[in-house]
């Protein structure tokens, strides 16, 4: 049992730190907003994983999958909510709207979270494809399994991205306050795309 949850932290470490959208929004928040704000963007994302993780144990991942109708609302809704954060950020870059910007930002970045992971079902099922090669034990029900290694994978989760949040705030001084709306406005966008083709 503790080689396959072993392994399954593992490969669950490396998919965390492998480049992808969520990866890149913690970056950018600690960029952008500072690690405080990152953490608070952290917190979204593990709602979100919560909330993915009850799906798998209630057995509607597997549906979600079998629906592609649904996959591709929630894709839209995603896409969209992200190109729409970005055209705002993009619109906000006169000085004298930035600080009134930074802190609206700030606050949102769980409410950015949550919906990042929420609508993007794919990470339902990655959990319903991922889950079940590391069942661990012949007494535990699956459910009961899959909540164990739901936890596992949200609490590597933290660690990894709050790893990553805290090296990424020294790169703050790279970049000109007054141009941190646009650069994120930009990253939004593409993120909104990457979300929208993949």
């Amino acid at each position: 049992m503790l080689s396959i949850l072993t392994s399954f932290l593992t490969a669950s470490m490396l998919m965390t730190i492998a480049p992808g959208p969520d990866l890149l929004m913690v970056v950018s928040q600690s960029i952008f907003h500072g690690f405080w704000s990152a953490i608070r963007f952290i917190l979204g994302l593990v709602t979100g994983l919560c909330f993915h993780t009850l799906l798998l144990v209630v057995g509607w991942a597997q549906l979600i999958g079998e629906r592609p109708d649904v996959i591709l609302f929630f894709k839209l809704l995603g896409a969209g909510y992200f190109i729409v954060l970005g055209v705002l950020n993009l619109r906000s870059t006169e000085a004298n709207n930035h600080t009134k910007n930074k802190e609206r930002f700030v606050h949102s970045a769980y409410q950015k979270g949550v919906a990042m992971n929420l609508l993007n079902p794919k990470v339902s099922l990655f959990f319903w494809l991922f889950f079940p090669g590391f069942l661990f034990s012949t007494s535990l029900s699956v459910a009961s399994q899959y909540l164990v290694l739901g936890g596992l994978f949200i609490l590597q989760a933290v660690i990894v991205f709050s790893i990553v949040a805290y090296f990424s705030t020294h790169f703050r001084q790279l970049y000109q306050r007054k141009s941190l709306p646009r650069l994120q406005g930009i990253l939004l966008i593409c993120i909104g795309l990457y979300l929208l083709m993949h």
